[in-house]
């Protein structure tokens, strides 16, 4: 089988035959490390936040560049219609 994983027949005691798989000690921290983090539930706390923040910055980029642009228009018109007066 593919990723190191050796699988051979065990025979029970009814005549069938069900399938083992042998991991490697590094395929067993793996699996050992995403059951646990499948499990606990504090990271999520932390990502749930970290998505909150890009959404929040996001946002914030653009409406800075709308705002900006009608910012930068209006004393454009108050240059032009100074200019204008005198």
């Amino acid at each position: 089988m593919a990723m190191g994983v050796a699988s051979e027949m065990l025979s029970r005691s009814s005549g069938k035959t069900l399938p083992v798989a042998h991991f490697t000690l590094g395929e067993e921290k793996m699996k050992n490390l995403l059951n646990r983090l499948w499990k606990e539930e504090e990271g999520q706390d932390l990502t749930e936040y970290a998505l909150l923040m890009v959404l929040i910055a996001l946002v914030a980029i653009v409406s800075m560049k709308t705002l900006g642009q009608t910012v930068s228009n209006v004393f454009s018109n108050a240059a032009v219609n100074l200019s204008s007066a005198s």
